[in-house]
C-alpha cells in the first residue's frame, strides 16, 4: 500500500483534494476503500500521524498546503526507494517487535494479489476476487482482547499479556499483514508497541455503565488514527466482555464487524455457493459401507434447532402462519434490534433467539382465564398484554423503556418495536405433561439471552436485576 501511495503522489497535480486521490483510486486501485486511503493519506503527509505504529517510520510522501490541500513531496526529497526490489532495504522495511528489530523480506510477507493485499469490495467480503477466485476473508483491522496471565511490570502492550491463546492470535494478527490492536480494560486502544502498565482489572470485572463508555473511547481513537470507519472489515478477537460493548458503536460508526465467536458468518452469504464441496484432485472416492452407521439425535437438540431456525419463523405483524396448538416458542430478533438490545443492555446480543417459552404445559397458569394455544399465547399475552403476565415482555420493556421512552411499561411503543423486528418460532407438542420440562433443557441447550428467570446465575440475569431495580 505505502509503494501504491508512491504511485499516487507521482500521479497527482501540484496541489490536490483528497477527492483527487480517491478518484485515482478508484481508476487504478478500485478494490481499496477509502477508510484505507484516508489513513494513508494522512498518515503518509508532513506532520501527520507520526506516532502512529503504521507509519512511524515511513518518510512523508506529502505535505499539507492548506486546510483539506496537499502537494506531493518530489522524490528525490522523499528519503526512500518506493522500489521494495531495490537493495539493500531500506529502514522502512524494518519490522519492530518487543524483542528488537529483525529485517523482512518479501518472502516474508503476506502474499499480495497486483501489489495488494486482499480487502473487501463494495460487493462482497474481504478477499474476494471479482474473477470469482475464493481467497480468505483478510479484515482490515484486528482488536485483541487483552486475557489471561500477564507481566507485572510496564512492557511494550503485546508483551504484557502471556496467556497461549492470546500469544497465539498475536502471531496470527503479526503475520496477516493487517493492522491491529490491543483492548485493554485500563488503556482502551493500544497498539502493540506502546508502553504500557498492565491492567489490574479485566473488563468483565468492570461496571457495564464503564463498559458503554469504555466502547465509544476505543471507537473515537480508533476513528482518530485510521479515519472515517465507514465500509472497514474490523474483526475482533476477544471475550464477550468487549465484544458486546464492541460492537454497536463499531456498526453506528459504519464498520462491518465480526469476532472471534461470530466467525465470518456476516460474509457467508456472498461465498462462493460450492466452495467447500470441491474434492481435492488427487482423491479416490471412498466406498460407501453397506450400512452407515445411525447417529440418534436428542429431542432436545431437534427441538432446539428449529426453535432457533430462523427462517421457519413468522413475523410479529403476521401470526396466522402459527399454529393453534400447545408448544413450544422461540422470539427470533432482527439485526437492527439486536443492535438496540445490545446497547441498552450493555452485553451481547446478536441476531438470532432471545427467548424461549411454553404454552399449554402444566404449571401456574397467568390468568384466570388461561390462554393454551401458540397464537392465542403470542397475540394476547405478549405482543398486547400486560407486561406483568409475561417474562418475556418484561424482561424486553425492561431492557428498552429508556431507549424507546416509555411512559409505562405497557407502552404501546413496545408492541410497535415488536411488530418490526421480531419474529416467531414454533414446535408443536403433543405431550402437555412433558412441554415445562422440555422447555428448561432446550433453555439450557440454547441459553437465549432474555431467560433469565429459571438459569443459574449468568451475567445477563445479573444484569437484568440491577435493570430491574429502577422499576417501582
Amino acid at each position: 500500500m505505502w509503494q501504491i501511495m508512491h504511485r499516487c503522489a507521482d500521479a497527482m497535480p501540484e496541489v490536490f483534494r483528497y477527492e483527487d486521490v480517491r478518484d485515482w483510486f478508484s481508476s487504478n486501485y478500485p478494490d481499496v476503500n477509502e477508510a484505507t486511503i484516508r489513513a494513508h493519506l494522512i498518515g503518509l503527509t508532513e506532520g501527520g500521524r507520526a506516532k502512529h505504529v503504521q507509519f512511524a517510520q515511513r518518510s512523508p510522501v506529502f505535505r499539507r498546503v492548506a486546510r483539506g490541500e496537499y502537494s506531493p513531496i518530489p522524490l528525490d526529497e522523499r528519503g526512500e526507494d518506493p522500489d521494495p526490489d531495490q537493495p539493500p532495504p531500506s529502514a522502512s522495511r524494518i519490522k519492530m517487535s518487543g524483542n528488537g528489530a529483525h529485517k523482512t523480506s518479501p518472502g516474508d510477507r503476506p502474499s499480495e494479489v497486483g501489489g495488494q493485499r486482499p480487502v473487501r469490495t463494495a460487493d462482497g467480503p474481504p478477499g474476494e476476487e471479482s474473477g470469482g477466485a475464493q481467497t480468505m476473508a483478510v479484515p482490515d483491522v484486528i482488536l485483541l482482547g487483552s486475557v489471561g496471565e500477564r507481566v507485572n511490570v510496564p512492557a511494550p502492550a503485546k508483551e504484557i499479556y502471556r496467556d497461549v491463546a492470546f500469544q497465539r492470535s498475536r502471531l496470527d494478527a503479526e503475520t496477516s499483514g493487517t493492522e491491529w490492536f490491543l483492548l485493554s480494560a485500563e488503556h482502551g486502544l493500544v497498539a502493540p508497541h506502546e508502553w504500557i502498565s498492565p491492567d489490574s482489572r479485566t473488563l468483565a470485572d468492570l461496571d457495564p455503565e464503564y463498559r458503554v463508555v469504555w466502547a465509544r473511547w476505543v471507537v473515537a481513537r480508533l476513528e482518530s488514527m485510521l479515519g472515517c470507519l465507514d465500509g472497514t472489515y474490523v474483526r475482533v478477537e476477544a471475550p464477550n466482555a468487549f465484544v458486546g460493548p464492541l460492537f454497536a458503536d463499531l456498526q453506528d460508526a459504519g464498520a462491518v464487524v465480526s469476532s472471534g465467536d461470530v466467525g465470518l458468518a456476516i460474509s457467508v452469504s456472498t461465498a462462493a455457493p460450492d466452495a467447500e464441496s470441491v474434492d481435492p484432485p488427487d482423491a479416490e472416492p471412498a466406498e460407501a459401507p453397506d450400512l452407515a452407521p445411525v447417529v440418534q439425535i436428542s429431542p432436545v437438540a431437534s427441538v432446539a434447532h428449529e426453535l432457533a431456525d430462523a427462517s421457519q419463523a413468522v413475523p410479529a405483524s403476521d401470526l396466522s402462519g402459527l399454529p393453534e396448538t400447545p408448544g413450544l416458542y422461540g422470539w427470533i430478533v432482527d439485526p437492527v434490534g439486536a443492535r438496540e438490545l445490545n446497547r441498552c443492555l450493555r452485553l451481547p446480543v446478536r441476531a438470532g433467539l432471545i427467548f424461549v417459552g411454553q404454552v399449554g404445559g402444566s404449571g401456574r397458569l397467568p390468568a384466570a382465564e388461561p390462554v393454551t394455544t401458540l397464537r392465542e399465547h403470542i397475540d394476547r399475552v405478549q405482543l398486547h398484554g400486560l407486561a406483568r403476565a409475561s417474562t418475556f415482555r418484561m424482561n424486553l420493556a425492561t431492557v428498552l423503556r429508556g431507549h424507546l421512552r416509555m411512559a409505562t411499561l405497557d407502552d404501546e411503543v413496545m408492541t410497535d418495536w415488536m411488530l418490526e423486528h421480531l419474529s416467531v418460532s414454533s414446535w408443536v407438542g403433543e405431550d402437555r405433561a412433558e412441554l415445562r420440562d422440555l422447555e428448561r433443557q432446550v433453555i439450557r441447550e440454547l441459553e437465549p439471552p432474555l431467560n433469565v428467570d429459571r438459569v443459574p446465575f449468568t451475567e445477563y440475569r445479573t444484569r437484568l436485576g440491577q435493570m430491574r431495580s429502577g422499576i417501582a
